[in-house]
């Protein structure tokens, strides 16, 4: 196993782009380490200091550098910026101890655009040369005791000027090597490629001129399979023709079938639901009120009675409070149509939030409303001001305790709908356990929370009645996000009867 393969790592299929790139920095970043491992010994010769330690310290980065990228510690693109950047220190370095301007090294600084050319691109050599340009007009300015120490310093001698050229030759003639190797590889490649298609050319023209043959045969009993199929045609349409309406008259039954299924569900759901407020809701008040009527017949102290008659008006709220609900539901389920307009969604939800205003004070809630993709809709006004009343209002009741509320309101196309989207970071619901009785009547999951558990029934009811519909996605002490899907334009409202 050669070097570069012990450090290329483990891929998926790379672009030839890529493999070849990835190639390259791992054999420059080879070179560059031997020819750092060559000058630190050359060092102990020509007594050039700075060489030697910063030959060691690189020497280690490189091999750090290559094994970061053998176990993908650090990306493609990352590595080679970093070992141009390197490379391009080394040069600064090596430069500023040998006197700067008059350094041998300073040419060295012209590798630097070629290598950022190859292993990156044009735009890389040419931010890199203009840096290189910088470094030289900085030499040309600044004298180096100014910047080290001056034991470090280096004056060139015969020996420092030629390694300095041989070992650019050296790295120039190795790179020259890399450069033609792979050209030698990408021609034999090309060539390859080249016998691969001439051979399948070859068969493809033996296989054009059976198929021309066979074509001629073909030919000769077309003209007899020709009115067959004419015939044949003809019937086939007709068939065609009645077996798609046989297949839409059962799409339109099916969807028939299903829609009155699930319209046959709701309303059972809806039955249990009257059921279950008659059965305790009205039934509970109304025995109170018998029970009292019953004592005040027995009592005679006047203030026994006062506290009867007191507990009477409670019980009677409490009944006129239940009927009043189920007229609000029934006026929601049995309208057989309503005005839909067209409105202004930034305009109507900032109403509703201004009749929220005072608890929005006090609580200090944070709003934010982006609506700007859905600017307008066509929908039940009445519908949709308690839609979002009954939204924000949850919002801001069921908040967490000491925390100030925070609600997003956003808007966008989905499909047919207009979806809106109402994100808090109120007490959250769990799902598991209640998520199958959050929109039904009467229920309640927070109980140090004052409510009648009508509004999200109140919502799925109206959203159901205008052909949308409502999801909800929640966590415990986290927050809940209602998504609300809103059918525009003129719906159907279909009347539902609903027996209490």
């Amino acid at each position: 196993m050669s070097l570069q393969q012990y450090f290329t790592p483990q891929h998926h299929t790379l672009s030839e782009k890529v493999a070849r790139q990835e190639s390259l920095v791992i054999n420059f970043t080879l070179i560059s380490l031997l020819f750092g491992i060559g000058y630190y010994i050359l060092s102990f010769f020509n007594g050039f200091l700075m060489a030697r330690y910063l030959m060691a310290i690189v020497a280690m980065v490189f091999v750090a550098q290559l094994y970061a990228y053998k176990y993908r510690w650090l990306s493609l693109p990352l590595i080679t910026h970093f070992f141009v950047c390197i490379c391009w220190l080394v040069v600064v370095v090596l430069s500023l101890a040998s006197y700067g301007i008059h350094s041998y090294v300073l040419a060295w600084i012209s590798l630097i655009p070629v290598m950022a050319l190859v292993l990156q691109g044009s735009r890389a050599a040419w931010v890199w040369s203009a840096a290189g340009m910088l470094t030289v007009l900085f030499f040309a300015f600044f004298e180096p005791e100014q910047l080290i120490p001056s034991w470090l310093l280096f004056h060139s001698n015969t020996l420092l000027t030629a390694s300095l050229h041989i070992g650019l030759l050296f790295i120039v003639l190795t790179f020259t090597y890399i450069f033609d190797r792979q050209r030698t590889q990408l021609i034999q490649k090309i060539e390859f490629q080249n016998q691969e298609l001439q051979k399948s050319k070859e068969e493809t023209s033996a296989r054009n001129e059976a198929l021309i043959q066979t074509q001629l045969e073909i030919s000769q009993q077309h003209d007899t399979v020709s009115a067959q199929n004419e015939q044949l045609k003809a019937a086939r349409e007709i068939i065609e023709t009645q077996h798609h309406i046989l297949l839409q008259k059962n799409e339109d039954l099916e969807q028939e079938i299903q829609q009155r299924t699930k319209e046959l569900v709701e309303y059972n759901q809806q039955l249990e639901q009257f059921a279950f407020i008659s059965s305790h809701n009205l039934r509970a008040p109304i025995a109170r009120i018998l029970g009292l009527g019953n004592v005040l017949a027995l009592t005679n102290d006047p203030k026994d009675k006062q506290m009867i008659e007191k507990e009477l008006v409670q019980s009677a709220r409490q009944l006129d409070r239940v009927v009043k609900d189920l007229n609000m539901i029934l006026d929601v389920s049995n309208s057989s149509n309503t005005m839909i307009v067209k409105l202004d969604v930034k305009n109507e939800i900032e109403l509703v939030l201004l009749n929220h205003e005072k608890d929005v004070a006090e609580t200090q809630a944070q709003i934010t409303l982006n609506v700007d993709r859905v600017p307008t809709l066509y929908t039940s006004k009445p519908y949709f001001e308690s839609i979002f009343t009954n939204l924000m209002s949850n919002a801001i009741k069921y908040r967490r305790p000491e925390v100030p509320p925070i609600i997003h309101i956003d808007a966008e196309w989905k499909d047919e709908f207009a979806l809106f989207t109402i994100r808090d970071n109120g007490l959250g619901i769990d799902l598991q356990t209640s998520g199958k009785k959050l929109f039904t009547l009467y229920s309640r999951f927070h109980d140090r929370v004052e409510g009648k558990g009508l509004g999200l029934f109140m919502v799925k009811t109206q959203l159901h009645a205008q052909g949308g519909k409502v999801e909800v996605e929640s966590e415990v002490g986290v927050g809940t996000v209602f998504k609300v899907y809103i059918k525009p334009g003129k719906v159907e409202i279909k009347k539902e009867k609903i027996i209490a």
